[in-house]
């Protein structure tokens, strides 16, 4: 009887913290997805809440080639991102864990500071870098002797490539912390027993290290790509006119921003936009969860 009263007390205790904020995801999270819901099966906009109409946004969103455009340009930013950022990650934390522990601390610090910068801030500074007539970059050619007038920031083929490189910039220190706390983790001695062996480095690389970070991989991938598929900020503010470079670098999400805050204000039709938007990133998230096997047995 009395072990029934203590654990119903605690029970009691645990309820009471966590209830600030059950009620708080249940308002700003469940509520919002369920409202989100209920109103991609309208016809909303503006001040109009709109009737029903089924799936018929969905329809059109599945229909419109601008919402596919969106899509492919977001997927080329990711997989570009995560193809420069990661392997680099994993590089420079190799190298931060060779090197004396005096100044490992302050490349650590140095690393970190680009993602305490806030996007806008950073679209800022690289909008700065890259212009046209006064831009660092131009400029740095121009005493290089190289052509110093390249329109960085208005050029369709270099609208993707110029986000993978501010969001590197951004994120590639973090992944590399993230990475070298991993490789602090693994017990030392299973490298002396391969050197003793005479494995190589890359043997070395495949057997012990790659095996050892399988879940620090698969979480820097998995929380990278849906980092990637949410990207609005930067391409917002990153480009002049918010144009999106004629269209080139509008991702998923900037596409659903200028559908609900546009002169039509299609709030219904943004709404299953943005569910579409979720669906996809989820199943991306799946599909690496799958391919790099987290959570499966090892006996399988």
């Amino acid at each position: 009887m009395l072990q029934k009263n203590r654990l119903r007390k605690e029970a009691i205790t645990a309820g009471f913290f966590l209830a600030p904020y059950l009620i708080l995801m249940v308002i700003f999270t469940v509520f919002v997805f369920g409202m989100g819901a209920i109103k991609s099966l309208t016809d909303a906009a503006r001040l109009n809440p709109g009737e029903f109409i089924g799936f018929d946004n969905y329809i059109q969103v599945l229909s419109d080639d601008k919402f596919w455009r969106a899509v492919a340009t977001t997927f080329m930013y990711m997989f570009g991102a995560m193809l420069v950022q990661i392997p680099v990650a994993f590089l420079l934390a190799n190298i931060l864990n060779t090197i004396n522990k005096r100044f490992r601390g302050i490349f650590r610090a140095a690393f970190f500071i680009p993602v305490l910068v806030n996007s806008i801030v950073l679209a800022f500074l690289f909008r700065q870098l890259f212009a046209t007539d006064f831009g660092m970059i131009n400029w740095f050619f121009g005493v290089l002797g190289m052509p110093n007038n390249t329109d960085w920031l208005r050029s369709p083929s270099l609208a993707v490539p110029l986000l993978v490189i501010v969001s590197s910039w951004q994120w590639m220190g973090f992944h590399a912390i993230y990475f070298l706390a991993n490789l602090q983790s693994i017990d030392v001695t299973l490298y002396e027993a391969a050197k003793i062996d005479g494995a190589s480095p890359v043997r070395v690389l495949m057997q012990i290290t790659f095996p050892m970070m399988k879940s620090a991989l698969t979480f820097v991938m998995v929380t990278s790509a849906i980092g990637c598929l949410q990207l609005f900020d930067l391409v917002y503010m990153l480009f002049p006119d918010n144009g999106y470079v004629g269209g080139t670098a509008r991702t998923i999400v900037a596409y659903i921003y200028d559908e609900s805050f546009s002169q039509a204000s299609r709030y219904g039709y943004a709404s299953a936009a943005g569910w579409v938007a979720f669906f996809i990133i989820l199943a991306i998230s799946l599909l690496q969860l799958r391919f790099l096997g987290l959570g499966q047995s090892k006996e399988q």
